[in-house]
């Protein structure tokens, strides 16, 4: 259905090719998982198989009728003003109008989206994000699925949805190519290994035992407790109202200084506004927001898209940004601040001689992680908001966002850390609350 043979892929100004001389056959029925470490190519090797970037050397055959990509992030793939016009545009042109009506309409149920049709696609949650791509896929009835991480920022209840979609398709004879850092390898029957660009290792090896090669994997230090009695962050009856819709009310939460609180929610609109509340970013409709010695200035939100946040044209001007308008650094000349940024990459195990001249638009989502983790390095904010900050990381990403983490609450800091997964913040937080229907209470153990 798809050969790529020797595939090279190179972009301007990398010391390295994305992809070294490539091959992958992909045949029909076929289910093959990328598993790769952050920034090993997989994203690179699905966006060339499915024909979106040009080789600098090798060759691409493609036979068949239709191939859909889901990119890693959904945003990228979502057009349209409205998610009922967003599915309307992924159904095939010759399929009748009646059919048209029907399959849209089964797509809504399938993945959940009645209650969004209406909606701008871009202001949905993560997670619903995520199932809208998912179901634009599903409406172009592929023979070929490309799948960049399709289980990220998915709750539970999504997660089997999406599962459930792309085992029907295979089971219908579509083939599948599936990107993944490694957890999610064990639905393949074929592993095919990246490390910097090359294939490593490929097999029907048992996906249980599926590890990624050529990257530190070690298991971040266990964590030390500092939490004290002065509280960094304090909210008081806080509601919150958007478009007519109750996304928040009556929140009651405080945070100590050196503490770590999760916050795990399904796909649904309420984290995310939780924590841009915690910091300031949105004003409470009721109720009260305080955030101690951290109202000072020293509060960052890391959102779940990290690219969001950079628009600097390198990685050392990104960090070097924050740095110069800290209380204290204005002023103070470059090489200080040039080492300051040494320091926060090599906190996330970056080595400065390549990651502070790239470009930060140009580096995987999982890289970008890293960068933003660097940047609340060396900002070291007194009050820490995490959305979504593991999502797209390999295990040697979460070790860092561990130490991130364990670095901020050792130096007195208090961290909120919102996810959709609750054993990932059961093993980082303190204590966990879960948001359901507006509300704070008690997270349930899994």
């Amino acid at each position: 259905m798809i050969q790529l043979r020797d595939a090279t892929v190179s972009f301007e100004g990398s010391a390295r090719p994305a992809l070294d001389c490539v091959s992958l056959h992909v045949r029909q029925g076929s289910w093959t998982a990328i598993v790769g470490a952050n920034g090993s190519g997989k994203t690179t090797l699905l966006t060339a198989l499915a024909g979106l970037i040009p080789l600098r050397s090798g060759s691409l055959a493609r036979k068949s009728t239709r191939t859909a990509l889901l990119q890693q992030d959904a945003d990228n793939q979502l057009v349209a003003t409205t998610v009922r016009h967003e599915l309307a545009l992924s159904i095939p042109i010759d399929v009748a109008h009646a059919a048209r009506r029907a399959r849209i309409e089964e797509a809504i149920a399938r993945f959940d989206l009645a209650h969004l049709l209406e909606r701008n696609p871009h202001r949905l949650s993560g997670g619903e994000k995520q199932r809208l791509a998912c179901a634009t896929v599903w409406l172009e009835e592929p023979d070929v699925l490309l799948l960049d991480e399709p289980l990220a920022f998915l709750d539970q209840e999504a997660r089997e949805r999406v599962l459930a979609f792309v085992r029907e398709a295979h089971a219908r004879g579509a083939a599948v190519v599936w990107a993944t850092p490694g957890e999610d390898a064990e639905f393949a029957r074929e592993v095919v290994f990246l490390t910097e660009g090359r294939v490593a290792a490929d097999g029907s090896a048992s996906p249980a035992r599926v590890e990624v090669p050529g990257r530190d994997a070690r298991r971040a230090p266990g964590r030390r407790t500092s939490a004290g009695t002065a509280v960094a962050l304090k909210i008081e009856g806080a509601s919150f109202s958007h478009d007519g819709r109750i996304i928040l009310q009556s929140i009651d939460l405080e945070v100590a200084k050196g503490e770590c609180v999760g916050v795990v929610g399904r796909n649904r609109p309420g984290t995310s506004t939780l924590l841009t509340l915690a910091g300031g970013a949105l004003p409470p409709a009721s109720g009260r927001v305080s955030r101690g010695s951290a109202s000072k200035g020293g509060v960052l939100y890391v959102p779940q898209s990290p690219e969001r946040m950079f628009f600097a044209e390198t990685v050392r001007e990104e960090i070097a940004f924050g740095v110069k308008h800290l209380p204290g650094y204005r002023g103070v000349d470059r090489g200080r601040i040039d080492t300051i940024v040494d320091e926060s990459l090599r906190a996330v195990e970056f080595d400065p001689a390549w990651a502070a001249g790239c470009s930060p638009f140009e580096l995987s989502f999982g890289e970008m992680r890293r960068v933003a983790f660097a940047i609340a390095h060396a900002l070291a904010p007194e009050l820490l908001l995490l959305d979504e900050p593991a999502s797209c990381l390999d295990r040697a990403g979460r070790a860092v966002l561990a130490r991130l983490v364990n670095a901020r609450l050792d130096a007195g800091a208090a961290v909120v850390v919102a996810s959709h997964d609750l054993s990932h913040l059961e093993g980082l937080c303190d204590r966990v609350l879960e948001l359901r229907d507006g509300r704070l209470r008690a997270a349930r153990a899994t």
